[in-house]
């Protein structure tokens, strides 16, 4: 559709207390300005605009790199919603079309609200078009004006309103769909003379109202999705609809979760059906959890890839991660970005792994670190192993065949290769690479003092 996007993100959001960037700050371990971009970038705009200011430079870290069609307007001064706009013409009054205009701190607002929004702007072949909801506390919103037909005229904002005004529970959401020629037309018109002295964009109501222009209002049922976050209660609050909404949507595919009061899931997460979560469980980012999984209590993961049938055990860390089916993890279990475990593998409780692959039934089962190594099949890591692969300057690698036995206590010191069918005596600092299905054996031979304790003690 022939549609651009201009999303409002300059402001400080004073009422925050932060010295970040209102839309930053994260609901779901996201921030909010991604949830906005989500909810756009479905609608497959010609072109979105992020107009920021005050410490663009963290709002632009803060965008997901996924978001390739995103441009940026940088507004020096923020004075109004208004003049976010006049200062976006230079970049895009060469367009003819509609503009979707909405603020970067409403992450609940759905991308099927918006279209229909769109839809209704141009069945109608409206100026503008805007969304509007009732709500029980409207104080600092704009309130929607109407006439003696109940139709908009203007809208007035929280700090210019009457007492009477201050009564209309219908609410300005700031989300718009405007004719860009009458945008530009109408932003001409707007004056500053108001007690914020700003430049307000729904001004723009009362400019097409006076100018016999159309204006169609979508009033939506549920106000949760429009309503913009000022606060860290507010911020608060949001995150719980999201979760709320998003757990909802979960148990309806078949999904089991225990305690939904201290379950924490991100909207974008994926989980398969009869998937069981237990308390205290945090799952965010691009994750993908399959069927049959049991995960937790008290685990936390985040980007990685799970697959079917995999049972992650008690305070458990997993981060850029992928496990193939069958797997155990845990307890007290640390995947690290780029650990790869394969089918049937058992990764125990106090491991960690970090940029690895594990191979099919293998098994690091307890008190163990493995980092920047290959492991085959079959596998088994005894208790107290470590690949040393820093050696204070650079990361080296291990490679260790399939059917390996590590012993206890044994130091891997990269980069080494450790052969097929070999294994390494408990104890053993193994500096050079072993043969396949050979013994390596690296002690000093053991010294008994005969009444040691006894002389000590005399001493």
């Amino acid at each position: 559709m022939a549609l651009r996007v201009l999303i409002l993100a300059a402001g400080k959001g004073t009422r925050m207390n932060s010295s970040k960037p209102k839309v930053v700050h994260s609901l779901l371990n996201k921030p909010m300005i991604n949830y906005v971009l989500d909810s756009v970038e479905k609608l497959k705009p010609q072109k979105t605009y992020l107009v920021v200011g005050y410490k663009k430079d963290l709002i632009e870290n803060a965008v997901s790199p996924s978001f390739k069609n995103v441009d940026y307007i940088f507004q020096k001064e923020q004075l109004g919603t208004g003049h976010a706009i006049k200062v976006s013409k230079n970049v895009i009054e060469k367009y003819k079309g509609d503009v979707l205009i909405l603020n970067g701190d409403c992450p609940g607002v759905l991308p099927a609200t918006l279209k229909r929004l769109i839809d209704k702007h141009k069945k109608e072949k409206s100026a503008v078009s805007l969304i509007t909801a009732k709500v029980s506390k409207p104080r600092g919103y704009g309130r929607i004006i109407r006439d003696n037909k109940g139709n908009i005229s203007k809208i007035v904002e929280e700090k210019d309103s009457t007492s009477l005004q201050k009564k209309i529970d219908e609410i300005n959401s700031g989300i718009y769909c405007v004719n860009s020629e009458f945008l530009w037309t109408s932003l001409s018109k707007i004056k500053s003379n108001n007690k914020q002295n700003e430049y307000y964009l729904p001004d723009i109501i009362e400019n097409a109202v006076n100018s016999k222009k159309n204006v169609s209002v979508l009033k939506v049922s549920n106000a949760d999705e429009i309503l913009g976050i000022n606060t860290r209660q507010e911020l608060s609050m949001q995150e719980n609809i999201i979760r709320e909404n998003t757990i909802n949507k979960l148990q309806r595919k078949g999904i089991t979760v225990i305690d939904r009061a201290t379950t924490y899931i991100a909207p974008d997460v994926k989980i398969g059906k009869d998937t069981v979560i237990s308390p205290n469980t945090y799952l965010y980012g691009n994750t993908t959890i399959g069927g049959e999984c049991t995960i937790g209590p008290n685990v936390y993961i985040e980007n990685s890839k799970i697959s079917s049938n995999v049972n992650i055990r008690f305070s458990s860390y997993l981060d850029n991660c992928k496990v193939d089916q069958n797997v155990t993890i845990g307890p007290f279990a640390h995947l690290r970005p780029e650990a790869n475990i394969g089918k049937d593998a058992k990764i125990g409780n106090f491991v960690e792994i970090k940029k690895s692959d594990i191979g099919t039934g293998s098994k690091v089962p307890h008190l163990s670190y493995i980092g920047d190594a290959t492991l085959g099949k079959g596998v088994n890591i005894g208790a107290g192993s470590i690949t040393c692969n820093y050696d204070g300057v650079n990361k080296h690698r291990t490679d260790i065949g399939d059917d390996v036995f590590i012993g206890s206590d044994s130091m891997l010191v990269a980069p080494v290769v450790i052969g097929k069918g070999s294994t390494t005596a408990a104890g053993s600092t193994i500096t050079k690479d072993v043969e396949e299905f050979s013994l390596a054996i690296e002690r000093n031979q053991q010294k008994i003092i005969k009444g040691w304790n006894k002389r000590k003690k005399k001493d």
